[in-house]
């Protein structure tokens, strides 16, 4: 086989293995989907009926808010607010009396009546006699985590840090009896700069189907979809006490408390803590800050579990476009971890990514023994069609070599060669003959010229390190791949393949 022949034949193969490569898992789906079944909904409340000589109403004390799971074995990282209610009975009781008096007042007077006692700065004083008046029947403490799959399970708290009103670091432990569960790692925040995109998620009681407003026409199934908000960093500050503390524009509402932060990679790097109801100013508890109180208590930090090995290994495939692999992987990881809607969501994308690929790279081992087998049995066919019809673009092709050097001139030796694979140059090889070539659009600047719009006028430099030949994008608009990857550095290997602005512009193999 000529070398034309060779190199149009791997030129063909590669294109054919590449197909469908395209239909990718995006970044920040991958990282959605990577968070949203560690994320947790904790509730800290208790309801009990208060009693006063005329009326018995129903009353209520504390909330609803999120965490995660930082441990497989069950063991959950909140804010300190979220469950400070229901950890001190006398606490508890009083807003319980408070919230009953209040309910009280409103069966008893008419509002503009109660308005005016406000004003007048009667009001709180009505609250405490009314309060303090009745009597508790029936008190009930509900302390439950629900898991992002929809199951409920009892809490106990493990370790607590009362909020940063408080002067604390507004942080609590919880364990649950669950083992193997889905966990998110720990990133470090002290790396974290003010204009960082960050994305918050949790439990927002206003997208709850219990919510008085929405809560009627959202489905109860909806609850355990996570809320995921984006914004930035946007400054760094330390309460009084000299801790620091993140500011930001991401929306934390009611019941986002105590839900984790993450960079673009899914890691943690702080906890939604506190936002002002009415201004976009919002903070979080830096993970480190966290990290310290973790540390006290002896908990080890990143462990995996099986359902994330599982898992992580499906998304990275999905990422890669590997969706067979993708969908085994996820099968796994779903034994472990049942009825999460993400795993459900991310089922249906894998299913849908399969059904739009190829049979043969849906089963790529029995594919690949047929290609192998048709490959012998084609190839003295293959080669003398490949000769008599050859691509337009190679049929025209030069084959000449010239070598290019550096504009300071010298004697260096050469670094290997560079072969046009596609447009009115392809089959052109051009040697490397020194380090610092520079290729663009630009002649005046680039010892290697390659006149197309999509490359930039410098676009792309070629320099030996060491023996080894490395290519640096040098901030072009359109990129620089190689084997189908963007770069901004790689050492190249005899046989990968370049593109200099997308795989629509120009092609170029490299040889040693």
């Amino acid at each position: 086989m000529s070398p034309r022949a060779r190199l149009l034949l791997a030129a063909l193969l590669l294109a054919a293995c590449r197909h469908g490569d395209d239909a990718k898992l995006d970044d920040v789906s991958k990282m959605a989907y990577g968070v949203k079944p560690s994320v947790v909904r904790i509730s800290a409340l208790a309801t009990a009926q208060f009693r006063t000589g005329e009326a018995i109403v129903s009353t209520g004390a504390g909330s609803s808010g999120s965490g995660f799971i930082i441990h497989p074995d069950g063991v959950i990282l909140t804010s300190g607010h979220v469950v400070a209610i229901t950890r001190d009975p006398a606490a508890l009781e009083r807003e319980l009396r408070r919230n009953g008096a209040i309910k009280v007042l409103v069966k008893r007077y008419a509002i503009d009546e109660l308005r005016r006692a406000r004003q007048q700065g009667k009001l709180e004083p009505m609250i405490a006699e009314v309060a303090a008046q009745g009597s508790l029947d029936n008190v009930a403490v509900v302390n439950d985590v629900e898991l992002s799959n929809g199951t409920k399970m009892p809490f106990t708290i493990e370790r607590y840090s009362p909020a940063l009103t408080e002067r604390g670091a507004d942080l609590a432990l919880l364990r649950i009896a669950r083992k193997n569960l889905p966990v998110i790692d720990l990133g470090d925040s002290d790396h974290v700069r003010v204009g960082d995109s960050i994305w918050t998620f949790g439990y927002p009681a206003v997208a709850s189907s219990s919510d008085d407003v929405i809560g009627g026409w959202l489905s109860r199934d909806t609850d355990l979809e996570a809320t995921l908000n984006p914004g930035s960093i946007t400054a760094i500050k330390r309460d009084v006490t000299g801790t620091p503390v993140f500011q930001s524009n991401v929306a934390i509402y009611q019941g986002n408390s105590g839900g984790p932060a993450v960079n673009r990679d899914g890691e943690v790097i702080g906890i939604s803590t506190w936002g002002h109801r009415d201004a976009d100013v919002k903070f979080l508890v830096p993970v480190n800050v966290a990290k310290s109180f973790l540390a006290a208590a002896k908990v080890p930090l990143n462990v995996e579990s099986d359902f994330s090995r599982h898992y992580r290994a499906a998304l990275d495939a999905a990422g890669d476009g590997q969706w067979p692999r993708a969908s085994a992987e996820l099968a796994a990881a779903s034994r472990y971890f049942p009825g999460s809607p993400d795993l459900l969501r991310f089922r249906a994308d894998t299913d849908r990514a399969l059904k739009a690929m190829p049979l043969w790279r849906q089963h790529p081992v029995a594919s690949g023994a047929l290609a192998v087998a048709l490959l012998g049995a084609g190839i003295a066919v293959l080669i003398p069609v490949t000769r008599r019809r050859p691509p337009k673009e190679l049929a025209v092709a030069t084959t000449s070599e010239t070598m290019i050097s550096p504009t300071s001139g010298g004697t260096a030796a050469v670094l290997g060669k560079f072969t046009i694979l596609n447009g009115a140059r392809a089959g052109e090889r051009l040697g490397l003959g020194g380090s610092g070539i520079r290729i663009g659009r630009e002649s005046a600047i680039c010892e290697i010229v390659l006149e197309n719009p999509k490359v930039s006028r410098l676009h792309a430099e070629v320099v030996s390190i060491d023996g080894k030949v490395l290519l640096i994008d040098r901030n072009s608009s359109n990129g620089t791949y190689v084997n189908d990857q963007k770069i901004d550095k790689r050492y190249l290997k005899d046989g990968d393949i370049i593109y200099f602005g997308g795989r629509n512009a120009v092609a170029v193999a490299f040889h040693a």
